[in-house]
């Protein structure tokens, strides 16, 4: 099961005894990733239970990967939106929620992926922010750790106009390290070894850090794990093409 998807039923605490009953279908499927067949039943219980946010956060999940498995770029991004606005929905009534924090964060960094590099850098601290408040929460998830690891990775890759962009952006503009990129992915690793992206993004570190022998060996693990989507796909086409040049 992939990393967004472990543990879900533990992970959201059912608030509502009156939908509960609901969720129990709804959650075998979200876990055998049928999230088309979910999509309309949980917003059948929004139209009834708008302020649920059990509700609100299972649809936050179902449009995420939905976003993540559209072969459209229109549908990617619609449903990345549609992922944010649930998870917003959610925040606002429950903002200390630390899953809804972990959602807000990971629906956040997907709607800024491809947008402009001042967007991106504006919106960096925020992430930090929540981020940091997540792993605070719920030190044993391996969720922002690999979310605090992109921030330090993307961070320290900046090009020089970038960095530029940042100072004005900034009194004190947002800085990454490779070493502290390096410590969040191992971290999540230690949580969990079943995802590729994290031995895609820890590999690309120690490149970046000249431990080229230690990549290696982690692309050669992780090009053997599930690409369910389009992001794992990457990484496991990063790590391949990486491996068949040597």
């Amino acid at each position: 099961m992939i990393i967004y998807l472990k543990n879900l039923i533990i992970l959201i605490t059912i608030s509502s005894l009156i939908v509960s009953q609901d969720f129990e279908d709804i959650d075998i499927r979200l876990s055998n990733l049928e999230f088309e067949k979910v999509q309309l039943p949980l917003e059948q219980l929004h139209s009834k239970y708008p302020q649920n946010t059990d509700i609100l956060l299972r649809l936050t999940i179902t449009h995420h990967y939905l976003s993540e498995s559209a072969m459209k770029k229109s549908l990617d991004k619609k449903n990345a939106s549609k992922a944010f606005e649930y998870i917003e929905k959610a925040y606002d009534i429950e903002p200390n929620n630390p899953n809804i924090l972990k959602w807000y964060v990971i629906t956040l960094g997907k709607t800024v992926e491809e947008d402009t590099i001042r967007n991106q850098i504006e919106q960096s601290k925020n992430i930090q922010s929540i981020a940091l408040k997540v792993i605070d929460l719920l030190p044993d998830d391996e969720f922002c750790y690999s979310i605090m690891g992109q921030w330090h990775y993307k961070l320290a890759d900046l090009g020089r106009a970038s960095r530029r962009l940042a100072s004005i952006l900034f009194s004190e503009p947002p800085k990454g390290s490779f070493e502290e990129a390096q410590y969040f992915f191992e971290k999540s690793l230690e949580y969990n070894s079943d995802y590729i992206g994290t031995y895609y993004w820890l590999g690309k570190t120690y490149l970046k850090l000249n431990k080229e022998q230690k990549a290696i060996d982690l692309f050669k693990v992780g090009i053997t794990l599930d690409r369910p989507f389009k992001r794992e796909e990457r990484a496991y086409q990063g790590m391949k093409s990486y491996l068949d040049k040597l």
